[in-house]
């Protein structure tokens, strides 16, 4: 279902692009009044995320394809902005061990609940991490280094800026998915690959200098520590719980990643590839899922500029998923549906260069 074509619009104002890119907090806010009412109330965030941003897209038809420059941004702006994606990793860690910890005042199927939403939590602030890698503060570094280990992907910025970035679009990119593989084949290929790319990539970095200066296996130690001190405050059950929102949060990243270049390959010209433009990409600008997900939609401009989340813009030759991507997740779990929908879309997208 594609939602209708968006209304010329004027450019909205500086405001309300803040405003809404302060919308993944909300997320605690509805987690909270669950927690509170308790049984269904529970399901707030899934039927947030799920049901009613991809319908406020669909029947607003609200594009996030505005333009601002940094220079438009006041300093409290900025920090506002920047201090966005570090709460968010603090309060998705807090809220998680928290409720690791407290699993005793809900049942079987609350707990059940909790570990969807705590894994739409977990795939949103995969999206927090990915601007925190790039960010160039330190406060930004840590935390990162912090969260990426806490959703047990400490290589992510390791895998993501020296492998990723330079390789999206091939063959040599373990995170791009091809052309009619499912999303099942997808992951059980990307995510071992990925680790054993990394480790290739710090045994060629410290060539014999030492295991300590191997930063795979200090991220080995950091995740063995953290499943320690999870079990000591939790309990083994806890630290089940944990396990789980873990596993689907991979999903819901793994899902982003197969549909942010899935069969958009560069061509390749005497031994060397085109370089990366907006055509390798999928775009999605459907407003409130958009800003719900740090802005990741706007993925090629992202490949192309690097800029933060909130200067991201559109690219008007990047082809464009009919939905937002909590929509379009749903789509690549059933593969028939999904390459249903996308390959015709692809085949097109292909013709012109064709």
């Amino acid at each position: 279902m594609e939602s209708p074509a968006p209304e010329s619009q004027t450019k909205p104002s500086l405001s309300r692009h803040v405003l809404f890119c302060l919308l993944p907090h909300s997320l605690f806010i509805m987690l909270a009044l669950g927690v509170w009412g308790g049984g269904w109330w529970l399901l707030l965030p899934i039927v947030f995320l799920q049901v009613a941003l991809p319908l406020l897209d669909w029947v607003t038809g609200w594009q996030d394809d505005a333009h601002f420059d940094k220079s438009e941004f006041s300093a409290g702006h900025l920090a506002l902005l920047h201090w966005n994606t570090r709460l968010y990793a603090l309060f998705y860690m807090a809220s998680v061990v928290w409720l690791a910890m407290s699993l005793d005042r809900f049942n079987a199927m609350e707990i059940g609940i909790l570990i969807a939403s705590a894994s739409l939590l977990g795939g949103i602030g995969f999206g927090a991490a990915h601007e925190l890698l790039h960010g160039k503060d330190a406060l930004d570094q840590i935390t990162q280094r912090l969260l990426t280990t806490f959703l047990f992907y400490p290589h992510y910025k390791l895998i993501h800026i020296r492998s990723h970035h330079v390789h999206a679009g091939t063959d040599q990119d373990e995170n791009t998915a091809w052309m009619n593989e499912s999303i099942y084949s997808y992951i059980f290929r990307t995510i071992p690959g990925s680790m054993i790319r990394c480790w290739k990539m710090e045994a060629r970095r410290c060539n014999g200098e030492g295991l300590l200066k191997n930063k795979m296996l200090i991220y080995a130690l950091g995740q063995v520590a953290l499943l320690i001190g999870l079990f000591l405050v939790s309990g083994p059950n806890g630290t089940l719980f944990y396990l789980a929102h873990i596993l689907g949060a991979h999903i819901v990243l793994e899902s982003v990643n197969y549909i942010q270049h899935y069969g958009l390959m560069r061509q390749k010209t005497d031994g060397e590839y085109e370089k990366t433009g907006p055509e390798h990409s999928w775009d999605t600008y459907h407003f409130f899922s958009s800003y719900i997900t740090y802005r990741v939609g706007h993925h090629s401009y992202h490949h192309i500029a690097v800029k933060p989340y909130y200067l991201l813009d559109p690219e008007p030759e990047a082809p464009k998923l009919p939905v937002g991507y909590f929509w379009a997740i749903a789509m690549v779990l059933l593969p028939p549906w999904w390459r249903h929908v996308i390959n015709p879309k692809l085949n097109a997208a292909a013709a012109p260069a064709a």
